[in-house]
C-alpha cells in the first residue's frame, strides 16, 4: 500500500514538472529571448535598472545553473530554471490544496492554474516570476497547516526574488488576528515585516538608488482604455466572482486574504501596468480553493480541528 502510494505521489510530481516544462516551452515562443543574454548581464554585474536590480534571485540561480551546464547556454539555463520552479510550484499548490479538498479536486486547482499561467506570458524579459509563484503558494501552504515558523524564511528569500512578498505579513496579520493572542500574532507579524525590509532595504543599500525603466505611476495607462481592465478579469474569469461566493463557507485564511484583494489590485493600477497579468498570480492561492469551495463542495475534506485556517471566520 505504501510503496503504491509513493508510486503515485511520484507519478504526480512528474506530471506537474511535465506541465512545467511545457509552460516553459511556451514561455520560449513568447518571450523576447534576443533581450536576455543583456538582461542576464546587467543583473549579475549589478548594472540594471530599478526595480529589476532589486530581484536578482532568480539570475542569481540561472547563473549558478548555466555554469554547471556543458554548453554554458543563457537560453537553457532559464527555461529549466523556468519549467522547475514552475513544476514545483504545481506540485505544492496541489499539497496545499489537500489541506481542505480530496485529491482529485486539490488536482483539478493544481491543473486549472497550470491552463492560467500561459496567459500571463508576455513578450517581456522578467524571470522573478514563478519563483514569485512558488513562494506565495509555500506561505499559503505553511499557513493553511499552521505552520507559521516557515514564513520567515519564505520572506526573506522570496524578497531577493520580488518585493511582492510584503504582503505575506500583512495576510498573516489578518489570518490569525483573534485566533492567537495578540502579542503572538503582532511580533511575529513584525518579524516578518523586518524580515522583508531588511533584505529589501539592504537590496537598496547594496545596488544603491537607480532609474525606473519605465514610469512609477500608471494609472492613467491603465485606464486609458479597456483593455488592460479587461486581461485582468480573463486572468480568473468568473473564478473572481465565485471565490466571493465560495467565502461564504471557506476558512478564515482565504477569507480573510480575500478582503486585501481590493486594495492589492488597487495598488498595481497605481504602480504596475496591469495588463501584465502575471502580478496578480500571489493571488491564485486565494481565488482557487475560494472558487472550489463552492463548485466542488463533494470534493471538500472534514475539516482538521487543529489548525485555525480550517474554521469560519465569525
Amino acid at each position: 500500500m505504501r510503496t503504491e502510494l509513493a508510486s503515485r505521489q511520484t507519478a504526480l510530481l512528474l506530471l506537474y514538472l511535465g506541465l512545467g516544462l511545457a509552460s516553459a516551452l511556451i514561455w520560449v515562443r513568447v518571450a523576447n529571448l534576443p533581450a536576455l543574454p543583456a538582461w542576464h548581464v546587467e543583473m549579475i554585474t549589478g548594472q540594471a535598472p530599478a526595480p529589476n536590480q532589486y530581484r536578482p534571485l532568480a539570475p542569481w540561480l540561472a547563473e549558478g545553473l548555466r555554469q554547471l551546464l556543458p554548453r554554458n547556454d543563457v537560453f537553457l539555463t532559464y527555461m529549466l530554471l523556468r519549467a522547475l520552479a514552475t513544476g514545483l510550484a504545481l506540485y505544492f499548490f496541489d499539497r496545499y490544496m489537500r489541506v481542505w479538498f480530496r485529491p482529485a479536486a486539490a488536482a483539478a486547482g493544481a491543473l486549472a492554474l497550470a491552463a492560467i499561467l500561459p496567459f500571463t506570458y508576455l513578450r517581456v524579459v522578467q524571470e522573478s516570476d514563478p519563483i514569485n509563484l512558488l513562494v506565495f503558494v509555500l506561505a499559503f501552504w505553511a499557513m493553511a497547516e499552521d505552520r507559521d515558523s516557515t514564513l520567515l524564511p519564505l520572506v526573506a528569500i522570496g524578497t531577493l526574488n520580488r518585493e511582492a512578498t510584503a504582503l505575506i505579513p500583512a495576510v498573516y496579520l489578518l489570518a490569525r488576528w483573534g485566533q492567537r493572542p495578540a502579542k503572538q500574532v503582532l511580533g511575529r507579524a513584525a518579524a516578518l515585516g523586518v524580515a522583508w525590509g531588511a533584505v529589501y532595504f539592504g537590496l537598496l543599500s547594496l545596488y544603491g538608488r537607480r532609474d525606473y525603466y519605465c514610469d512609477v505611476l500608471m494609472w492613467e495607462i491603465n485606464v486609458a482604455s479597456w483593455g488592460p481592465t479587461v486581461s485582468v478579469v480573463l486572468l480568473f474569469g468568473v473564478l473572481w466572482v465565485v471565490a466571493v461566493i465560495g467565502a461564504r463557507q471557506a476558512p478564515i485564511l482565504l477569507r480573510r486574504a480575500l478582503w486585501l484583494l481590493p486594495p492589492y489590485v488597487a495598488l498595481h493600477y497605481v504602480v504596475a501596468m496591469v495588463n501584465e497579468v502575471r502580478l496578480f498570480l500571489p493571488y491564485a492561492p486565494v481565488i482557487i480553493p475560494l472558487s472550489w469551495w463552492w463548485l466542488f463542495p463533494e470534493g471538500l475534506k472534514e475539516p482538521s480541528p487543529r489548525s485555525p485556517s480550517s474554521r469560519k471566520a465569525r
